[in-house]
């Protein structure tokens, strides 16, 4: 078996920037994460870096299932000036406040 593998991949530690709750969405430099626990600012976090998770998104935005998604002033959009967050799910109408997102994917 090989000696160098370090982790499985399916959870980051962090140090949190900002107090963050359970399920509270975390951004990584390029890449996103979904805190484990609740977390304040200054302490070393866990975030899984896998999954499905519903995310708040951008208003008057419509995303289609599949669509590649970034994060941007803290929700899912479409400008992919903000940091990648995965693809959508499902798709998600303009009017809807949440989307599900396969992250980092």
């Amino acid at each position: 078996m090989a000696k160098n593998m370090i982790a499985d991949g399916t959870t980051i530690e962090f140090t949190a920037t900002k107090d963050h709750n359970s399920g509270d969405l975390v951004e990584l430099a390029n890449m996103i994460a979904i805190a484990h626990e609740n977390v304040k600012a200054g302490d070393i976090g866990v975030g899984h870096t896998v999954g499905v998770w519903r995310l708040p998104k951008a208003a008057s935005v419509a995303i289609e299932q599949g669509e590649s998604v970034y994060i941007k002033n803290g929700v899912v959009s479409k400008d992919n000036t903000g940091t990648a967050a995965g693809k959508a799910w499902l798709k998600a109408e303009a009017a809807e406040n949440s989307i599900d997102v396969k992250i980092n994917g």
